[in-house]
């Protein structure tokens, strides 16, 4: 038979327990619905802000300005790499003429003269060279053609410069050699081509013809 106390005492616990379920069920139903009323609010922001993001005018991604231009390919070629020694034979023997000193009459008439050679061409424009500087319009017009590329002349290692061949051109002119006009509207036709071409170094060229 059982202690009237502990009897008294279960009881007593158990009836605690039977009113605190309810408690407990309404906490977690409290906890439940704060959840869910934080869940819908944050779900409310994600899509408000992935909407203002939408909305908003989408930036075009540009590439710099050069960047959207073609590539542009050189106007000429680069001139071979020389096929002779520093020191080869006719280049040796034009270096002696001009240190004894020629007149440009003679530099020209040398440089027509030396003997065929893998350094012929660029051994003449020495002494091509010279005569132009000295003012002798056939050494000009010579010396135009080695730059002009449009003219099929060897011209050694010199690299191809339309507008250099245009100032000796009319350098030649100026010195009584009408054939340089020819020459002048020969290389013209070739820069309008180039430039219709897409060119930019020819139009620009062109620009600042006369």
């Amino acid at each position: 038979m059982g202690h009237p106390f502990n009897e008294n005492r279960t009881g007593t616990t158990a009836a605690g327990q039977i009113q605190l379920a309810p408690l407990l069920i309404i906490v977690a139903l409290i906890v439940l619905a704060a959840a869910a009323v934080g869940y819908f609010l944050m779900k409310d922001r994600i899509k408000t802000a992935a909407e203002r993001q939408a909305a908003q005018p989408k930036m075009e991604t540009k590439l710099p300005r050069m960047a959207n231009q073609p590539v542009q390919k050189p106007l000429v070629k680069p001139p071979p790499p020389p096929a002779y020694t520093p020191d080869a034979p006719v280049l040796e023997k034009v270096r002696g003429a001009l240190k004894k000193g020629v007149t440009p009459e003679e530099a020209v008439s040398l440089a027509r003269s030396l003997p065929d050679s893998p350094e012929r061409a660029d051994a003449a424009f020495l002494l091509l060279e010279y005569a132009a500087d000295s003012g002798n319009p056939a050494a000009a017009l010579a010396v135009g053609r080695y730059y002009d590329p449009t003219d099929d002349q060897p011209s050694g290692t010199i690299r191809k410069n339309p507008e250099t061949a245009r100032d000796w051109y009319r350098e030649a002119l100026k010195g009584g050699r009408p054939e340089a006009q020819r020459l002048l509207d020969r290389l013209r036709g070739w820069l309008e081509e180039q430039a219709r071409q897409g060119s930019r170094e020819a139009r620009e060229l062109l620009n600042h013809w006369d």
